[in-house]
């Protein structure tokens, strides 16, 4: 999970911004099994589940950064599949259980699709073979300043369309307003 951006656009604290009495980020974790070994990247914050949190070193890298940190993470834990997913997408949880599901036998990574067709790189089921490639793609800088739509391009993941609600993330105000109306209809 990664948790760890500016929101800059968003104005403030996005992932602690209320849906219905929950943080986002709550929404983001939803339907993860509750077995689920989960690190969020980024400010340690209040949860209803346990989870690990971590940063990446220097703090400010960016979602590469975030990504290969986690990924590191979940390698030492020697896990043998890997999903990761954005703490701004409410849907992300069911999102990556979809991927999950969908990744076959036979294939190291899948990324979801937008409903425009757009990959959301952040949602990702891997194998273990297909994150430790991230990681070494990304080099002694560790995914710093780097673009994680390149480094996931490299791995050529196969790709997995998503509904909407799966897919949607928030990083303005207006679209927090939007999904809140949205989920209330």
């Amino acid at each position: 999970m990664l948790a760890g951006g500016e929101a800059r656009r968003f104005g403030g604290d996005k992932l602690a911004a209320d849906i219905d009495g929950r943080s986002l980020l709550e929404h983001a974790l939803d339907e993860l099994p509750t077995d689920a070994r989960v690190a969020v990247v980024g400010p340690a914050r209040p949860l209803s589940r346990t989870a690990t949190f971590l940063r990446e070193d220097p703090p400010g890298g960016g979602p590469a950064a975030g990504l290969i940190t986690g990924l590191i993470w979940a390698l030492e834990l020697r896990a043998e599949v890997i999903v990761t997913l954005p703490g701004d997408a409410p849907g992300g949880g069911r999102a990556a259980a979809v991927l999950l599901a969908d990744l076959r036998p036979n294939e190291q990574a899948v990324v979801g699709l937008d409903e425009s067709g757009r990959q959301q790189v952040l949602q990702l089921a891997l194998r273990a073979a297909a994150a430790r490639r991230l990681v070494e793609l990304a080099g002694p800088e560790r995914g710093h300043d780097q673009s994680v739509r390149r480094l996931v391009s490299a791995l050529a993941p196969r790709p997995r369309a998503l509904p909407a609600d799966l897919s949607y993330d928030i990083d303005t105000a207006d679209q927090l307003r939007h999904f809140r109306n949205h989920n209330r209809a």
